[in-house]
């Protein structure tokens, strides 16, 4: 079916036009002094639009009252005032059956319409800020002048559809004949030729129709100002409000000449005007004129109109006229519009949409098919066709590469007269649709073979996603200008209609914010990643107000941040790219959940994403993502799509049960994510739930693969369940439970409940079911429930002892014993009241052996326990009756050490206490009081049952870096600290005039103490330091902590060396050899160590472990001076992840930035630096995650820090001193994982933790305007 579009498809009846169009002789004048038609006590301040009907009923938009004032004809008086829900109109128009349409596009983005003698409006159009002139042409199009963006749209108003064009200017300023510059008035004629009063241009442009380039009309010796309204006579002669000259000029026969306030003077006499606007007739020829700084509509008087000596009667037009139909673009649909033809659609699809079942996983672990060697930098669009052919777009190459499948080597390159192209579309035949709209302002079509492209679609600017749906048309989503257009592939023309956004941002249904990526299914419904609103918004066919699908205004789904690609798998289920939060998500029958990067944190590991943009499918259903800041394509490869415990019969045609799961394939039946070693959590909990909903003394809690939340609430004796997002309770299980203690999910659904206490036995609720059924007998109460991947039921027996199992797929109901002989005891063979239990992947199981204060792991088959935490377990950690238990991803341990009131977890680096680190009871929400069970979510999000508090807490995760081992926590341009510090170490800890400070990225501080000689540490939470001492170290000045632990220390005051010391061990190697103290020492991401030499005036570098130990310059030629290759006195130093080189040059009182592989420096800050901040002897520097600059701008007393609107100080500002507010000399920084600033104050002997105040509220979403 198509629809023909332009600017009017539906050409019926010819509107008779309500405006008048005067006849006038060639000697016509005008009484130049005229009357006030109405003031400001009538029409406020600023009146803009006039209008004058053929009835001689005038309208006036009152901007400043937000109404319409009316006179009927002679009428001194307003005879009548519309308003509500205008707000500051600009113009009106009336239509000859006297309906209003007026501007209400300044806060509202439309044009309202008010019926014949209606009491309230309709939205008329949708668009983008105030029209500034409104016209209606014979033909029924809407116009509206759009003087802020440099355009004229217009839309037919005999369809519902809120469809406009853009028919003149281009929404860039320019004086070329396609532009405009500030647009004012404008007039369509009965030939549909449209005049604009190209204001800022000095011009009034005549655009014929269907024309985009316009003809500027020659005013003859008359030169214009800032021109604002025009208007035309009978015979077709202007008449136009040359505004920055003061007057009105017409012309005629014999040309232009001016005709009212002719004096080139502004003025508020009856014979000046004041920046007047609009120009109309009266059915007489009088002029109307809206002179708006003097704030009223004054009306000059025709006194003369007499044609060869003779006096002539006015005649004015008003009825239909005949006109020429313009050319029309037919747009592909199935059901679009009133009048439509059948065509033939394409069922075969260009792109694959695998079916997945509701448990689908991928790998956790990307594979980088294309690096930045193959593909340069910010790769971008993305496409795998049902060959799963490759296609890259290389925005930053200027080019589009195609592989075949598995193959590393192109078939084909795409190249020449690109210009940054985003992405790119491929349809059934082969043929390649390329995003060509940067710099050239079109899409190209690249056919099958061919080696040069051709412009099929003109744009406005970048296509940030394209697609061609089944009927042939192409979609490009402007990114830019808030829209998404589509044109049909067979029409010739190049232009374009609007599919959704009204070209203005906004968060209303019919507005997008920052668009990007886009879909059509074969209904032809639009899903848009509207970006900058954080949502999907679903336009369903042929509308322009959308439906949120997912992301803020959705609730019940998934919180997103800037999404940037959007795909519909077979089932119509959605797969996103949450940039922001740098993962993909994907929905299924169970609601949302995350697929791959579920840490949120950005970083180049192969589980990670740095801002992914575009997404797609090969037919296997693994995944293909262009990680944009990590310059590579990720492929995650599906591990399993298991659907429920079914298989298919072929000789009876039915689903029978299968003899086991599939949980083998999953690897896993609960959420274990894979932690990197800097990760740290936020120590204050939010409560989940309370007593209210889980009842007192709250044991079990379980977060299902699909971050479904289950409770068992011993005080109601039912099961409380939660879906993902959900705030309340979405459903309540009962039954016959009495007393539960724990429960399990498994991936397809199905809770196991504990029912031993009174009962006897372990109950299964079924999937979607409300009914239990008896599915193991135990001796009693089950403090702990799993089940494995082999579907096998576990629970751990407090009062026997015991641990025992069933296989759940017999009809057995009797348990065997796994671990414990039943009697009490702390042999490798016994238990003493077992509560927690967990199964890894290789039926390993573990028991939190809860009387003998120990964790005990039963190798498969064994009932020999070996112990791994705890009691007997040297080098791990003290527990106290430990209850839950859970491992991560990479088989490391976390415990609730019940008796002790907070979680434990190991790591690389051992043992950590990570919540309630007190170890005192309370209900703060950094305490716990008696913690039970313990479970992650599948973001590593951790549920902890808070016994004694009655309550459930969710403690948050807040970094996992498997890259860095320091912090660089992600910042907001406004982000604040309190300005009052604590002091987290005094002199009697550090020593006198400390200078470093390292915390690694599980917030361990260390810091240098320079008087005895050791290097101080506290474990996160702690008070306490604790002081390590090595071998032979003098007067040290800085250290750093790789990943691995080992711990790097300057050793260069006396010894000239920086040495090594391995983790958790006391071995010391010398690893470079330096003239002196090293001020700064960084490890950057290829293992090269870095050393500031203060009184060398360089900074030098070694990669590690190769071979030596002597160092080369990296920065400084020795000498002190201020040229760009030397340095004075530098200290504090940084590397970024690119190997630019960060140096706080003190005595050159700057910042320089030294690029990698160059000795010559720019300065970034301060001293020869454009910057607007002065610094005075600056020794530290760090960066964050946004790579917002950190200053210790030591001789001011104070931090300063970098943000998008130039420097700011944020701690320290009010000058030296000792007060909690102020630093005297400060030295170093470093950040913790929360963002707090812990600040080496050397001449206060202390030092200062800042704490983070506020981090949110970033209005500025990251762009690549922004980054290249």
């Amino acid at each position: 079916m198509f629809n023909i579009w332009l600017l009017s498809l539906f050409i019926g009846q010819i509107s008779a036009i309500a405006y008048n169009l005067p006849k006038f002789c060639a000697n016509a004048t005008w009484n130049p002094t005229a009357i006030t038609f109405a003031d400001s006590t009538i029409v406020g301040t600023y009146p803009y639009g006039v209008f004058v009907d053929t009835n001689n009923t005038v309208y006036i938009a009152d901007r400043a009252n937000n109404r319409v004032q009316i006179w009927a004809n002679n009428s001194a008086t307003p005879t009548r005032s519309i308003s509500g829900g205008l707000n500051t109109s600009f113009n009106l128009f009336v239509t000859d059956n006297s309906d209003i349409y007026v501007d209400n596009g300044y806060a509202n983005n439309r044009v309202d319409k008010w019926a014949f003698n209606s009491t309230s409006s309709v939205p008329a159009m949708y668009n983008c800020g105030p029209c500034f002139s409104l016209f209606i042409d014979i033909n029924n199009m809407l116009y509206c002048s759009l003087y802020n963006a440099n355009k004229v749209i217009a839309k037919s108003l005999n369809t519902n559809l809120n469809i406009w064009n853009t028919v003149a200017g281009t929404g860039t300023v320019g004086s070329t004949p396609s532009m405009l510059n500030a647009p004012c008035d404008i007039f369509v004629d009965s030939n549909l030729n449209l005049y604009v009063a190209d204001n800022n241009n000095n011009r009034i442009q005549k655009f014929g129709s269907g024309q985009l380039n316009g003809t500027t009309i020659s005013t003859g010796t008359i030169t214009l100002s800032h021109p604002t309204g025009v208007i035309l006579d009978f015979d077709g002669y202007l008449f136009i409000v040359d505004q920055g000259n003061y007057r009105l000029i017409g012309s005629g026969p014999y040309g232009y000449r001016c005709i009212a306030a002719c004096s080139g003077n502004w003025g508020s006499s009856s014979t000046q005007l004041n920046a007047p606007y609009s120009i109309r007739f009266d059915s007489y020829g009088n002029i109307f004129i809206s002179d708006l700084f003097n704030n009223r509509i004054q009306k000059f008087f025709l006194v003369t109109n007499g044609c060869n000596g003779t006096t002539t009667s006015m005649t004015t037009m008003s009825s239909g006229i005949s006109m020429n139909s313009t050319q029309s673009v037919p747009l592909l649909t199935s059901t679009y519009g009133t009048s439509s033809t059948t065509i033939s659609s394409s069922t075969r699809l260009s792109y694959n949409r695998p079916k997945f079942s509701a448990y689908a996983t991928w790998s956790s672990n990307g594979v980088t098919l294309f690096n930045t060697s193959t593909i340069g930098q910010y790769p971008y669009g993305l496409f795998v066709d049902t060959n799963n052919t490759l296609y890259v777009c290389e925005w930053n190459q200027n080019m589009i590469q195609v592989w075949l499948e598995n193959s590393s080597i192109p078939i084909r390159t795409i190249s020449g007269g690109l210009s940054y192209p985003y992405t790119m579309f491929v349809t059934v035949n082969g043929d390649v649709y390329v995003d060509n709209g940067d710099s050239n302002s079109q899409v190209d079509k690249w056919a099958v073979n061919t080696t040069v492209g051709v412009p099929v679609m003109i744009v406005k600017a970048a296509c940030w996603g394209l697609f061609v749906d089944i009927y042939n048309n192409i979609y490009c989503s402007q990114y830019a200008y808030h829209q998404v257009v589509t044109k049909s592939l067979n029409s010739r023309s190049n232009m374009w209609i609007v599919a959704a956004g009204t070209d203005c941002s906004g968060s209303i249904s019919n507005t997008l914010y920052y668009p990007r990526g886009i879909y059509v299914d074969t209904d032809l419904n639009l899903y848009v990643a509207d970006c900058g609103n954080n949502r999907i918004q679903l336009f369903l066919s042929n509308q322009l107000n959308s439906i949120t699908v997912a992301g803020t205004g959705a609730p019940s789904t998934i919180d997103l941040v800037g999404p940037s690609g959007v795909v519909v798998d077979g089932n119509g289920y959605l797969f996103i790219t949450d940039t922001g939060n740098q993962r993909i998500v994907g929905s299924g029958p169970n609601g949302f959940r995350c697929l791959v990067g579920c840490s949120r944190v950005l970083g180049s590991a192969s589980n990670q994403l740095y801002y992914p943009m575009t997404l797609s499918f090969d037919s296997h259903g693994n995944m293909f993502i262009t990680d944009d800041f990590n310059y590579r394509i990720q492929k995650f490869y599906i591990t399993s799509n298991i659907y429920k415990n079914i298989s298919f019969d072929e000789d009876v045609g039915t689903m029978i049960p299968m003899p086991f799961d599939l949980f083998l394939i999953l690897g896993t039946t609960i959420n274990q994510p894979s932690f990197c070693p800097s990760t740290t959590w936020y120590t204050d909990g939010i409560t989940f739930a309370n007593s209210s909903t889980v009842g007192t003394n709250s044991y079990g809690v379980f977060v299902s693969i699909n971050n479904t939340v289950y409770v068992a609430n011993q005080q109601t004796n039912k099961v409380v369940v939660w879906f993902e997002g959900s705030i309340n309770p979405d459903k309540i299980l009962s039954g016959s439970l009495n007393t539960p203690f724990d429960l399990f999910v498994t991936p397809v659904g199905d809770i196991y409940v504990d029912n031993g206490a009174f009962n006897s036995r372990v109950d299964k609720f079924s999937l979607n079911s409300s009914i239990s059924t008896s599915v193991m007998s135990v001796p009693y109460a089950c403090t702990g429930i799993f089940v494995d991947i082999s579907n096998t039921l576990y629970c751990s027996a407090f009062t026997s002892n015991q641990v025992v199992k069933r296989w759940l797929n017999d009809n057995v109901l009797t348990s065997t014993i796994v671990a414990g002989n039943g009697t009490t005891g702390s042999t490798a063979t016994m238990l003493n009241a077992p509560i927690g239990i967990f199964v890894d992947a290789k039926f390993n199981l573990y028991v939190a052996d809860s009387n003998n204060h120990r964790i005990q792991m039963f190798p498969v088959g064994q009932l020999t326990g070996i112990t791994v935490a705890g009691a007997s377990a040297p080098g791990t950690i003290t527990l106290f009756e430990p209850n839950g238990i859970t491992l991560d991803g990479n088989g490391y341990l976390f415990i609730a050490d019940c008796f002790n009131h907070r979680i434990v977890g190991s790591g690389p680096y051992g043992f950590r206490c990570l919540f309630g680190c007190t170890t005192i009871p309370g209900s703060a929400s950094n305490q716990l009081n008696y913690p039970g069970t313990l479970r992650f979510d599948s973001y590593g999000n951790l549920f902890v049952a808070d016994r004694f508090n009655s309550r459930v807490q969710k403690f948050i995760l807040a970094s996992n870096s498997c890259s860095l081992s320091y912090n660089q926590p992600t910042l907001c341009f406004n982000a604040s600290w309190y300005s009052n510090a604590s002091t987290f170490a005094s002199s009697s800890t550090t020593g006198s005039l400390p200078y470093g400070i390292f915390i690694d990225g599980i917030n361990t501080v260390y810091i240098p103490n320079r008087v005895s000689n050791t290097i101080l540490s506290w474990a996160q939470g702690s008070n306490t330091s604790t002081s390590n001492s090595y071998s032979s170290l003098s007067n040290p000045y800085s250290l750093f902590m790789s990943m691995t632990g080992d711990i790097y220390i300057d050793n260069g005051y006396s010894y000239g060396r920086v040495d090594k010391y391995t983790f958790n061990t006391s071995n010391r190697v010398t690893v470079m050899n330096v003239n002196g103290s090293c001020y700064g020492l960084f490890i950057d991401i290829n293992n090269n160590i870095y050393c500031s030499l203060k009184y060398l005036h360089q900074v030098v570098k070694l990669l590690l472990n190769n071979g030596t130990t002597i160092p080369i310059i990296a920065a400084g030629n020795g000498s002190a001076g201020s040229l760009s290759n030397m340095l004075n006195s530098p200290q504090g130093i940084y590397v970024d992840s690119n190997l630019n080189l960060y140096i706080a040059d003190c005595a050159n009182n700057r910042i320089q930035f030294v690029q990698t592989g160059q000795l010559n420096g720019v300065a970034i800050v301060g001293n020869g630096s454009s910057t607007n901040i002065i610094l005075n002897y600056p020794t530290g520097i760090v960066l964050d995650a946004n790579g917002y600059l950190f200053i210790v701008d030591s001789y001011n007393h104070r931090i300063v820090a970098s943000s998008y609107y130039g420097f700011r100080c944020i701690v320290g500002c009010s000058g030296g001193g000792s007060t909690m507010y102020q630093l005297s000399f400060p030295q170093s920084m470093a950040f913790d994982s929360y963002g707090n600033i812990y600040v080496t104050d050397r001449n206060n002997s202390r030092v200062q933790q800042f704490t983070l105040q506020t981090n949110s509220n970033c209005s500025k979403l990251f762009s690549y305007n922004e980054i290249l």
